[in-house]
């Protein structure tokens, strides 16, 4: 066999927890005589083979039971992890199968396909706001007004129905500065709120930056996994 460790990972995580302790002890011993080296089937002459296969385990140290043996043969049968193919004078004919090969052990790896950011609503789809707000670092992107969860709103830079709702175009601001910016061009909302004294000069450059960041795609909000 290949890969023992893999197989041996697979049956003390995947497997095991679905045996008994008698199951788990009969799998691995059919497992060492016949896949472990590369053998499709095997005889196992459960009359002597119990007593070396579970020593210690069974009452006062006894080995499990014929009737045991065969019991616990049949629940493996069921639960698809052997076959046993024919009973003849030797034993049992039996075929394994490795965890990977019985259906529903192996949990299936569940692939996750990333979301293209730029096809993202932060508008419209109401869990994708908060990351916008955060990206603003809980500031009004026009006059740096202390935002917070229950007051700011999603703000379209370039109104619609011109403008998209992807995170080059929507910005996280205060009430009043949507209200009054109305669809006013983001460059004059900003020229207005420096000439009002909203904003000083540095501010003033620092937000037209910002702004130049915004729409080159500079500035990404925060993944939404979390």
């Amino acid at each position: 066999m290949d890969d023992v460790e893999q197989m041996l990972k697979d049956f003390q995580d995947h497997l095991a927890p679905r045996l008994d302790t008698y199951e788990q002890t009969i799998y691995l011993y059919v497992f060492r005589h016949s896949r472990l080296i590369d053998l499709d089937e095997v005889v196992v002459g459960f009359k002597s083979s119990r007593r070396r296969m579970a020593c210690g385990i069974g009452e006062k140290g006894k080995p499990m039971s014929e009737n045991t043996a065969y019991e616990k043969l049949r629940s493996l049968q069921q639960k698809g992890c052997i076959t046993i193919l024919d009973s003849t004078r030797e034993g049992r004919r039996i075929r394994l199968n490795l965890p990977a090969e019985i259906p529903g052990v192996i949990p299936e790896e569940v692939t996750c396909t990333p979301i293209d950011l730029e096809l993202e609503d932060f508008f419209e789809v109401e869990e994708n706001r908060p990351r916008i707000l955060a990206r603003e670092g809980y500031q009004c992107f026009y006059c740096l007004r202390r935002l917070t969860a229950d007051n700011y709103v999603i703000e379209h830079v370039t109104s619609r129905p011109t403008g998209t709702n992807n995170y080059r175009n929507v910005v996280a601001a205060c009430r009043e500065c949507n209200n009054r910016k109305n669809s006013q061009k983001a460059e004059d909302w900003l020229r207005t709120l420096y000439r009002d004294g909203f904003l000083d000069a540095a501010s003033f450059q620092q937000r037209q930056l910002r702004l130049d960041g915004l729409r080159a795609g500079e500035l990404r909000p925060p993944d939404g996994s979390g």
